[in-house]
């Protein structure tokens, strides 16, 4: 997953973390491709990743996904990393899990969340989440933020953390719980996370007042952590590590995956204001502070391959 100008959002989390990694001193070479529309193209990319190979000018290679850690594998010569986002061993292809867990065993894995790394049976993997951006998602104002998105200032706004068109995201269950809550307060109004540019989804996590997550499976949802860095609370089911990230927050819960629970969490969201707490939480993953992470464990592993 990397950023095109068809599709700038697609993998903009594995850009950003490039770019993190390069503000802190380190050289990096991306190799990227697209296996949906042509499944060829993984070998394409492993044939690539050999011929760039060179352990006299590359420490080692990170890969993101399962199925990309494997092309990286194709090649010997230098350490390969890979993280593991949870789509790759959690989705709708059985397979995919099956070579997640090879390819688990081969290389250095990272995974986003403690659950991922129970799920694949490696407990003592590194867990290093993708980061929040955590300059550009800030607190503003809620009804300015209204203004600028063309919303109504005097509704209610639960935001659904994901796009509709995505199955995984359970929007079903969303809207259930979206009707039960609305024969409590009728001007609730449910938006999804969808069609916005990247700066317009900042000014919607503080123009909604609660973000819910009803997602079949998650590794470490960004979202969550931006919606948090605007003050605005979070319902979710338990799902990835959203519950470690939310927990004890005010306004925030994890709850069953029943409308009816997760109706009752989200009124009690919309009576608690803005709380710094939230913003407190998300700091400590900054976007920063996974890249110094990241490096550190990057020189860990390269300073294994100089003995």
């Amino acid at each position: 997953m990397f950023p095109t100008e068809e599709e700038p959002w697609f993998g903009s989390f594995v850009k950003d973390q490039i770019d993190d990694l390069r503000a802190l001193g380190l050289e990096i070479r991306v190799v990227h491709f697209d296996g949906r529309r042509d499944w060829r193209n993984y070998v394409r990319a492993a044939g690539t990743v050999r011929s760039v190979s060179n352990p006299d000018e590359i420490d080692l290679i990170h890969a993101h996904y399962g199925l990309t850690g494997a092309v990286a594998l194709t090649q010997r010569r230098v350490p390969v990393i890979t993280t593991f986002h949870g789509s790759d061993f959690t989705g709708a292809v059985p397979w995919q899990a099956g070579v997640s867990w090879v390819v688990a065993r081969l290389c250095t894995p990272v995974f986003v969340s403690v659950e991922g790394a129970r799920r694949l049976r490696i407990p003592r993997a590194a867990v290093i989440p993708a980061g929040v951006d955590t300059e550009l998602f800030v607190p503003h104002d809620r009804a300015t933020a209204r203004d600028q998105l063309g919303w109504p200032e005097d509704a209610r706004y639960a935001l659904l953390a994901g796009a509709r068109r995505s199955a995984l995201k359970r929007a079903d269950l969303f809207d259930e719980a979206m009707r039960e809550a609305r024969r409590t307060v009728p001007d609730l109004i449910p938006v999804s996370l969808e069609g916005f540019s990247r700066a317009e989804v900042a000014l919607v996590m503080n123009a909604v007042d609660v973000t819910v997550m009803t997602s079949d499976w998650e590794g470490s949802p960004v979202a969550i952590k931006e919606s948090l860095a605007c003050l605005t609370p979070v319902v979710s089911v338990s799902v990835g590590d959203v519950p470690t990230v939310i927990e004890g927050l005010p306004g925030c819960a994890i709850v069953p995956r029943e409308p009816g629970l997760i109706a009752k969490a989200v009124l009690e969201a919309l009576n608690v204001g803005r709380r710094k707490e939230l913003r407190d939480r998300a700091e400590r993953f900054s976007r920063k502070q996974v890249a110094e992470r990241l490096e550190a464990l990057y020189r860990k592993i390269a300073a294994k391959r100089r003995l």
